[in-house]
Parts: C-alpha cells; sequence; structure tokens
C-alpha cells in the first residue's frame, strides 16, 4: 500500500508539473490576460485623453459657418415707397445671405403661422448666392407661377406679423417679429442683427436706416 501510494503522490506531482506555466503563478499571469495591470490602465487612459483632446482641437479650428439665410426687410403696408411694375403697391419681404457660400432654398418655406409652415414654398432651384436679396412679394391671392415664383399668396398685416423661414425639414430657420410700422416704412435688419422701422425702404439692396 505505502509503494502504492508513493506512486499516487508521484504521479500527481508529475501531473502538475506537466499543467500550464501560467496556471503555477499564483493566477498572476491569469490576472494579466482577464483585465489591466495599472501601468496598462493608466497607458490606456492617457491614449483616450489624447484622442479627445485631438477632436477638441479638431473642431475648434475647422472653419465655421458666418451665418444662415435671415429675414432682413419687410414692407406690411406699401403706398408708394415701393412699386412693382406689374402688382403695384404691395407688401414685400426680403431674405440676405450673410453668408460666403450658396444656399439652396429649394424648399424652404416662408409663413406666418406656423400651423402652415409653408404658405409659400421657394420652387426647386432657388438659389441664394452669398451675399445676395431676394425679393418675395406678399400678393395675397396672387399666388406663384412660371412667370414669377417668387409670389407668396398671403398678404402682410399692418397691425403686425411674426414672419418664419423655414428648411425642407420643417426646422426654423429664421423669425422676424413685425410690430405696427407706419405705411411706406419697412421693418429693417440692422447689423447687430435686430430691427427698427425706417423710412428708408431698400428691397434687394443693403438697408439704410432714417437716422
Amino acid at each position: 500500500m505505502r509503494m502504492e501510494e508513493q506512486e499516487k503522490t508521484v504521479n500527481t506531482e508529475s501531473e502538475e508539473t506537466s499543467l500550464p506555466e501560467e496556471l503555477l503563478m499564483d493566477g498572476t499571469f491569469a490576472k494579466e490576460r482577464i483585465g489591466f495591470s495599472r501601468p496598462k490602465a493608466i497607458a490606456v487612459i492617457a491614449l483616450a485623453a489624447t484622442v479627445v483632446l485631438a477632436i477638441v482641437l479638431l473642431v475648434a479650428f475647422l472653419p465655421r459657418s458666418e451665418g444662415h439665410v435671415v429675414i432682413n426687410e419687410a414692407m406690411t403696408s406699401n403706398d408708394e415707397a415701393f412699386v412693382h411694375p406689374e402688382y403695384g403697391s404691395v407688401d414685400w419681404v426680403e431674405l440676405y445671405n450673410p453668408t460666403s457660400a450658396a444656399v439652396d432654398l429649394s424648399g424652404f418655406g416662408l409663413t406666418d403661422e406656423l400651423k402652415k409652415q409653408y404658405k409659400y414654398t421657394f420652387p426647386e432651384g432657388t438659389v441664394l448666392e452669398g451675399g445676395a436679396y431676394l425679393v418675395l412679394y406678399c400678393t395675397g391671392g396672387t399666388t406663384a407661377t412660371d412667370a414669377d415664383p417668387y409670389c407668396t399668396g398671403f398678404a402682410l398685416s399692418q397691425e403686425g406679423e411674426t414672419l418664419y423661414l423655414v428648411d425642407s425639414r420643417y426646422l426654423e430657420i429664421d423669425e422676424c417679429r413685425i410690430p405696427s410700422i407706419p405705411t411706406d416704412f419697412s421693418y429693417a435688419r440692422t447689423d447687430e442683427g435686430t430691427y427698427r422701422a425706417t423710412k428708408v425702404v431698400t428691397p434687394g439692396a443693403p438697408n439704410r436706416f432714417s437716422d
């Protein structure tokens, strides 16, 4: 019996000795395979921080948009200030592109009711070049035609209006709240982005103010 026990002991020691090396190191090697050692964790954190910093710097130095198309001027009561050769003394709205890039307005909408965002829809192929102006005629009963696609089909109220410019995805691009203003005055955007009533009306040209 002692010989058998001795043989079993020898066999057991032989089997343990033949086990993979990593299992004879108190689990140290196995732990390194499962998780991160402290130096590796620090290296990973440092790498992640470097990547985040690089993204932040990249975004910071990317070219930025100079703005978006804006509602630049509007007239809600026109008598003699601006006479259209066909439509006469109509209300009108002027858009301006302050950016250096052309903007495709195809499918954009202009409205004075948020429930009807596309009271007027810009036709396909309407492109406003950088630094350019576009005048829309608010002719009431006259809607856009192939001859003149820039008739909105709705008039403006001298008592006050809010105009909304929305893109083709129902997102509001710009808003202009027009108060009650005198006849033959327009409501124009200043260089600071605010609005003022002015007697000097300039459809299709830079805004000017009477004082």
